[in-house]
């Protein structure tokens, strides 16, 4: 092979090599162009996005203020109301615990009575008996 053949074929393959790649880049082409379409739409989303959030978020965060507040002024209430709750309870145990005192104390008072009572009435019939038999 002499240096004009040689050049020749080293002129061929360079030229196979543009050309395959000039086939690669025209199949590559298609689908890059089908990407930089997507992408150029998904950034025109995310800038509606972030728009839609900038005039949104703040009359949201105040109304989420809003309710937290109300939120507060319910546990607030339900705490107070449990509070009142516990109070009363506590007077019924204490007025409970009076009238069992009072029941007790008044049972005591009706027993003693009552014995003292029967007490008398057996004393009293055995000094009627004692009477009945020194007027014999």
């Amino acid at each position: 092979m002499d240096a004009t053949q040689l050049s020749s074929f080293i002129n061929q393959a360079i030229l196979f090599c543009f050309g395959t790649f000039f086939v690669i880049a025209i199949f590559m082409a298609v689908p890059l162009y089908k990407l930089l379409d997507q992408s150029s739409r998904t950034l025109g989303a995310t800038e509606n996005l972030i728009n839609t959030l900038d005039k949104e978020l703040g009359p949201t965060l105040r109304e989420v203020d809003n309710v937290l507040v109300s939120v507060q002024e319910i546990k607030a209430l339900a705490e107070r109301g449990i509070s009142g709750v516990g109070t009363k309870v506590e007077d019924v145990t204490g007025s409970i615990g009076k009238v069992t005192e009072q029941a007790k104390s008044q049972s005591s008072i009706w027993s003693t009575g009552l014995m003292t009572g029967l007490k008398t009435y057996l004393s009293g019939h055995s000094d009627n008996d004692d009477e009945a038999k020194s007027k014999k």
